[in-house]
């Protein structure tokens, strides 16, 4: 595996970076003209990143040089083109040809891409595509705190973030919560407000004016809470101006069942007498709902032999006991 770090930089990159993307055009350019095996060695190199290979594919695509690339720069060209161009059935029969490697390469262009923040236009959107791909496709959320970093770097920018995020959510890991909340903490001003519009569906967030460390508690103790509870909605920026990504269920935290995190679905096969209580719980309203799955979930954890007597309760004398026990507030 490549070594990305910074004291690695390939000789490329080092142009790019210290001289910017017009030098490195003009660098690659010359040897071009005057040493190509020097050009094809430079291209080649391992620790070469996808911001410089992406720059430099107009001169390579009007030169031979294109005929010896490495196998790794073919293949990233050729599913980035398929991804620029929407051809999506092309970008299919690619990553079949390609195999297992598909993944690693799109990796690695998120890997070594998410620095760059002057390219924009289809620079950004091959990273879109690449996310959503890993995580949708390949079910691979060991991606998602580079995701996170491309999400607050472009924010701090103020570029476009939209399709990102539903790329984030996408990989419906109830675990990206806590990367968000890791924003809260930041000494970066935009990054903490982002942090907050994209958690606005935690009650802790939407109805609380504590500072951002008591927040982050408060997301972390609910987090914690409703972790088993938890199911992905599939509400996105593009649907509407504050998504609610990730909803609890209240019915199952009541139950103390784990839910499927893809449709909110219990997990466990219900007995009839759950049933029946899980059809009782249905037809109150929403504040009692929310009543009741708390209490329900406390006194799981403190007592389960009084839970057991507490939720063969009616309906009412359950709701007695929990405001008294809660003081009538919502948790």
């Amino acid at each position: 595996m490549p070594d990305f770090s910074p004291n690695s930089l390939s000789t490329l990159d080092k142009v790019r970076t210290s001289r910017g993307n017009r030098e490195l055009s003009n660098y690659f350019y010359k040897f071009l003209r005057t040493d190509t095996t020097k050009a094809i060695s430079l291209i080649n190199e391992d620790t070469l990143s996808f911001p410089s290979l992406f720059l430099l594919e107009p001169q390579i695509n009007r030169t031979p040089i294109n005929r010896y690339l490495n196998t790794r720069n073919k293949n990233v060209l050729m599913l980035t083109n398929a991804i620029n161009s929407k051809n999506f059935s092309r970008f299919s029969y690619i990553s079949r040809n390609i195999g297992d490697n598909t993944p690693s390469i799109l990796k690695w262009i998120l890997e070594t891409g998410k620095d760059e923040s002057g390219l924009r236009g289809q620079y950004d959107k091959i990273l879109d595509s690449c996310s959503l791909i890993l995580v949708r496709e390949y079910k691979d959320n060991s991606i998602l705190p580079v995701v996170r970093d491309i999400i607050y770097n472009r924010n701090r920018k103020g570029l476009f973030i939209h399709d990102l995020v539903w790329a984030f959510f996408e990989s419906r890991d109830p675990n990206c919560i806590m990367m968000l909340a890791e924003g809260l903490k930041s000494d970066d001003k935009k990054d903490v407000e982002i942090s907050k519009k994209l958690l606005r569906f935690i009650p802790c967030v939407k109805n609380n004016t504590l500072n951002e460390e008591m927040q982050y508690l408060s997301i972390f103790y609910w987090f914690r809470d409703n972790f088993p509870f938890l199911y992905y909605t599939d509400e996105s920026f593009q649907q509407k101006p504050n998504p609610s990504p990730f909803e609890v269920s209240l019915a199952s935290k009541y139950l103390y069942k784990k839910v499927s995190v893809d449709n909110g679905i219990i997990e466990s096969e219900l007995t009839e007498d759950e049933l029946r209580i899980e059809n009782i719980f249905n037809s109150i309203d929403e504040k009692n709902k929310l009543l009741l799955s708390n209490y329900s979930f406390i006194l799981h954890n403190q007592n389960i032999y009084l839970w057991n007597n507490w939720i063969h309760n009616p309906v009412s004398e359950q709701l007695k006991i929990a405001c008294a026990r809660l003081g009538g507030t919502l948790c």
